[in-house]
């Protein structure tokens, strides 16, 4: 009888234990951004590479990669702030040879 239980709560902490892991995983910097940060952002990647001469085919492919990682790595609001060192290990993170 005294297995059981010890069984029964064994299993209970997993459960509980998986279900916190998964919420924590679940929310994401990424998760931080709404449509229209998103379109805010790539719209001002997209002006400033068309404005640097980057064919606008080429910028959207760009601007898409270098959204990922930055939403991936930052909040919005994070990203309003971040160094431009930190900005250009960004770029180069999606280094595309055009």
């Amino acid at each position: 009888m005294k297995i059981i239980k010890i069984l029964f709560v064994t299993i209970g902490l997993f459960f509980f234990v998986s279900s916190c892991n998964s919420n924590s995983k679940a929310k994401s910097k990424a998760d931080t951004w709404n449509k229209g940060q998103k379109e805010q952002w790539t719209s001002k990647c997209l002006t400033f590479l068309e404005a640097n001469g980057v064919e606008k085919k080429n910028a959207v492919d760009y601007c898409s990669c270098v959204l990922e990682k930055t939403s991936e790595k930052y909040t919005p609001a994070e990203a309003a702030n971040i160094t431009e060192e930190e900005e250009r290990k960004l770029w180069d993170s999606c280094d595309y040879s055009w």
